[in-house]
């Protein structure tokens, strides 16, 4: 059985909206004329940095890509243990040995403070 609301009956199926008689039909005519009239001036001829940006983009884009893929793979190549061929710049004095090196490019001075104090050597 179906129920019927008495809200509905009132109002009925009719939602209100309605198009105007030829709305669609005439709809471009009536676009195209509201539209003001407008000139398009011509184009510029192209410079040459308009010409050749693309091609210096592409290339500066592939020189990026070469350069990550030359870090990333000296970082890997480090990681399985091969050791990159690099020119020796500096030497160490021959008294210090590798753990004095170390310490003292790689810890900074809070490290080192806390070394001291958690030896119990104060």
């Amino acid at each position: 059985m179906e129920k019927k609301s008495p809200l509905l009956d009132e109002i009925g199926r009719k939602h209100g909206m309605k198009v105007p008689e030829n709305y669609f039909a005439d709809f471009t005519e009536k676009m195209v004329e509201s539209l003001p009239e407008r000139e398009f001036p011509m184009p510029e001829q192209p410079t040459l940095w308009l010409r050749v940006r693309p091609w210096v983009y592409m290339a500066a884009m592939f020189a990026g890509v070469w350069l990550m893929l030359k870090m990333f793979t000296g970082i890997f190549s480090v990681e399985k243990g091969e050791t990159p061929q690099v020119e020796m710049t500096a030497s160490a004095p021959e008294e210090s040995t590798v753990e004095e090196e170390w310490f003292a490019h790689y810890v900074d001075d809070y490290t080192a403070y806390e070394m001291l104090y958690t030896e119990g050597d104060y």
